[in-house]
């Protein structure tokens, strides 16, 4: 091929175009709530109170992003009756939009709780909410980024990280009651942070969930068939692991990163909860080009 030959690629059309394009709003509002929460959390930590405004401001135009993508998914679903994949994209987006807008009110929340010329917390407290504050933004950013190229292990791996953001949050709150037995003059301060490590942990769960839903559009699986469930117990019962690295009931410590989770095709004969191939009774979830079930009718690919 020479240097000057035209391009093979197609642009998209038809279905394409328009989950494409719902994708792209999608993003648009995610990159719109980052930047509430990213605001948000510096207005509190620096004690900027026309910064808290700023953001406050912005929550009408975080509203209208959640309703346009719902009316666009909804005129989508109606219009195109989609089938398999391109079902499973428009509802999933129905989902994440939910999980953007909550990610930007959470930033809304912590410039609604910022105070001009904040009392200093313990260095090495407001050195965690830092590290928390970098470590979700960036989730944050890794789950949109997954939705907009379609990155499945981008999208799994945002699970193993809200285990570290969990043992920051957990750390948080003993450093926060530590610091109100000592110092209870500093209740204001301390009750605020204490509300931030909480928001953090949130955000940092939306953008799992996000992923989640990114992964169900992309293959038609569940997370439960990824990433089994686990008994949790309450956090004064769970004993720290060798390292301090884990703690019983966390993800990351039940299964070493990179290894892959088991999956085991559901046996013959056993109902499960994904549409099938027609003819096949081979479930969407378990590869193939599931476009070709587009015949089985407007249902097909949800559970």
């Amino acid at each position: 091929m020479t240097e000057n030959a035209p391009s093979t690629a197609r642009a998209p059309r038809g279905y394409d175009l328009e989950i494409r394009q719902l994708k792209d709003r999608a993003v648009r509002m995610g990159q719109w709530a980052l930047a509430m929460f990213h605001d948000g959390w510096r207005a509190y930590d620096q004690g900027d109170l026309a910064a808290a405004q700023a953001v406050l401001d912005r929550d009408t135009e975080l509203d209208q992003f959640d309703e346009d993508m719902e009316h666009a998914t909804i005129a989508f679903l109606v219009l195109r009756q989609p089938a398999a994949v391109d079902l499973r994209t428009a509802a999933a987006l129905l989902k994440i939009t939910t999980h953007l807008d909550r990610v930007g009110r959470l930033g809304f929340d912590m410039a609604r709780i910022a105070t001009s010329d904040p009392p200093p917390e313990p260095a090495e407290l407001r050195t965690l909410l830092q590290r928390m504050d970098e470590t979700v933004e960036s989730m944050v950013a890794q789950a949109l980024d997954a939705l907009d190229h379609d990155r499945v292990e981008g999208a799994r791996e945002l699970f193993r990280r809200d285990d570290q953001v969990d043992r920051m949050h957990r750390e948080a709150n003993r450093m926060i009651v530590s610091e109100l037995e000592k110092n209870p003059a500093a209740a204001r301060r301390l009750a605020g942070d204490l509300l931030v490590a909480r928001h953090f942990e949130r955000i940092a769960d939306n953008a799992c969930k996000v992923g989640e839903k990114t992964i169900y559009a992309l293959t038609g699986q569940r997370r439960s068939e990824y990433l089994p469930r686990h008994p949790f117990r309450p956090y004064v019962l769970e004993t720290p692991q060798k390292g301090g690295e884990g703690r019983r009931g966390d993800r990351a410590s039940r299964n070493s990163p990179g290894t892959p989770e088991p999956r085991t095709p559901p046996s013959p004969g056993v109902r499960t909860r994904f549409a099938t191939y027609p003819g096949t009774g081979a479930p969407l979830g378990w590869g193939g080009d599931e476009r070709a079930s587009d015949a089985a009718g407007p249902t097909a690919g949800l559970t």
